[in-house]
C-alpha cells in the first residue's frame, strides 16, 4: 500500500496540480486554456513563489539579527512547512484574482 501511494498516487496528484495551475497542455491531463489564461496563471505562480521567498528571507533576517519577540518564543508550530504551503496556495489564488482583473478584456 505504501508503494502504491508513494509511486502512483502522489505523482498523479502532482501532475494534475501542476497542469491545472499552469494551464499547460504538456501533461496528460490539462485544461484547454488560451494564451491569456496561461500567462495569468504563470504570473500568479511566479508572484506566489516570490511571496514565499519574501517570507523565508524575513525569517532568515529575524534569525540573523535575533529580532524575535520574547513573548512568543515559547510557542512553536508543529508543522512549520504547512504554514508556508498555506501561504503559497493562498497567495496563488489571491494573485490569480488580481491578475484576472488586471488582464480582463
Amino acid at each position: 500500500m505504501k508503494f502504491f501511494i508513494t509511486f502512483i498516487i502522489v505523482p498523479l496528484v502532482f501532475i494534475v496540480i501542476v497542469s491545472y495551475s499552469t494551464g499547460s497542455k504538456d501533461f496528460i491531463i490539462g485544461p484547454n486554456d488560451d494564451e491569456r489564461k496561461k500567462l495569468i496563471k504563470q504570473k500568479s505562480i511566479v508572484q506566489s513563489w516570490m511571496t514565499i521567498l519574501l517570507f523565508l528571507l524575513t525569517n532568515f533576517f529575524y534569525d540573523l539579527f535575533n529580532l524575535y519577540d520574547e513573548r512568543i518564543s515559547d510557542s512553536s508550530f508543529v508543522f512549520p512547512e504547512l504554514f508556508y504551503l498555506i501561504i503559497l496556495v493562498v497567495s496563488y489564488f489571491i494573485f490569480l484574482l488580481i491578475n484576472n482583473r488586471k488582464m480582463s478584456a
